[in-house]
């Protein structure tokens, strides 16, 4: 009965890895097709719930993101006078995956659909990527879902995913899926999987998702001597080298691309600097910022012929959107998944969820991904899994 209960709750998960694999198209007035894996999710963890598959709410161990959830609504109720919206509905589900897995004594299920994620997006990217063709474009109305033509000198193009963010979003899930994967010890083929998991980041042209790769990858596999591995690291940027790779980083047009970011990051820092101590505290509210090269202000005040972004660095995006107050609640939870490390039996650097955490750190510091919910979504998955190790082995 047990075994019966079990299957249940992991049945789940994999409505939840389909996410990230479908794309962000309205189907019905206000119902995106990437809403059904995610309503499915629900509906099967509250017939789990009836059912006694899931039993304990595990309060301790989700108490930092219940917080910052009750943090979060509030602070959005008294600014945008809503109580519910987007981010505190999106944090709500991300402690329900986390609840599920926590009454999950394995959670290595989950590996195998990782590997399935990896190997489908990157497939995916360097398929459309040769083959020129798309999706059509999101509900969004910005990136196509798939190739995306442009005017660079040295490519036709770049790859986007199916979920909302754009090729630099794309190209973090398929870095951080590529680097987990190729850790585990599940299968023989993580060789191929360093080689496609290249490929297909490459193609989106996302300078940050690729040097993160590139990094992780080379750590990985020096430290464990791994020469096979260096090697086909090695074999596979001198093939990208044909597709513009060193264009990419030494253009004129891609360093005023890099100037950007950081303009835009200098001015988020000035705007913070500048705020009021009540302001710096509690955040302009989710949704009330844009940011366009070195001017922030309301979205509503630019132009409609300019596209609003935020900082390209998640951390600053926090700040911004829910204040100091917040980004030290969301710090906590940040710090929940190192203290497991530190407390961790074996302590072993190279296990995937750390080594996926470590690039998730290093991708929203020049990018918006804990914002992005096709990445964010692994990453309390992945939290969620350590809270089990934890609540399990000790």
């Amino acid at each position: 009965m047990v075994k019966y209960k079990n299957q249940l709750i992991k049945l789940q998960f994999l409505f939840l890895f389909l996410i990230p694999l479908t794309p962000h198209f309205e189907i019905l007035n206000n119902l995106q097709l990437d809403d059904i894996p995610v309503l499915l999710f629900l509906i099967l963890f509250t017939v789990n719930i009836f059912l006694n598959s899931i039993q304990k709410f595990y309060f301790k161990e989700v108490f930092p993101l219940i917080i910052f959830i009750i943090y979060i609504t509030i602070q959005n109720y008294i600014i945008n006078n809503s109580l519910f919206f987007s981010d505190n509905i999106r944090y709500i589900f991300y402690l329900v995956v986390i609840v599920s897995l926590l009454n999950l004594k394995d959670t290595n299920f989950t590996d195998n659909y990782f590997i399935f994620l990896a190997l489908s997006l990157s497939i995916f990217s360097i398929l459309f990527f040769f083959l020129e063709i798309n999706l059509g474009t999101d509900s969004y109305d910005y990136w196509k879902i798939g190739f995306n033509q442009n005017e660079w000198m040295f490519t036709n193009g770049r790859m986007n995913g199916f979920q909302a963010g754009g090729p630099n979003a794309f190209g973090g899930l398929i870095a951080v899926l590529t680097i987990y994967c190729f850790t585990l010890n599940l299968w023989n083929s993580r060789y191929f999987m360093i080689f496609i998991g290249i490929l297909g980041c490459f193609f989106t042209y996302s300078r940050a998702a690729l040097i993160v790769l590139i990094f992780f990858l080379l750590f990985l596999t020096i430290f464990k001597k791994d020469i096979k591995g260096v090697l086909i690291i090695i074999i596979t940027l001198v093939i990208t080298l044909n597709y513009g790779l060193i264009d990419r980083f030494s253009s004129e047009t891609e360093t005023e691309g890099i100037g950007d970011r950081i303009q835009m990051q200098q001015a988020s820092i000035n705007d913070i600097s500048s705020r009021s101590i009540n302001q710096n505290i509690f955040g302009y509210g989710y949704g009330n910022f844009g940011i366009v090269r070195d001017e922030i202000k309301p979205i509503a005040e630019f132009s409609s012929n300019v596209r609003p972004t935020g900082p390209h660095n998640s951390f600053i995006f926090l700040i911004l959107d829910y204040g100091i107050f917040g980004f030290l609640i969301f710090l906590y939870i940040f710090a929940s998944s190192f203290l497991f490390f530190l407390k961790d039996i074996k302590l072993n650097i190279f296990e995937p969820e750390y080594l996926f955490i470590g690039a998730f750190v290093g991708l929203s510091l020049s990018g918006d991904f804990i914002q992005n919910h096709s990445i964010s979504i692994l990453f309390f998955l992945i939290l969620g899994k350590l809270y089990s190790r934890n609540v399990y082995d000790h």
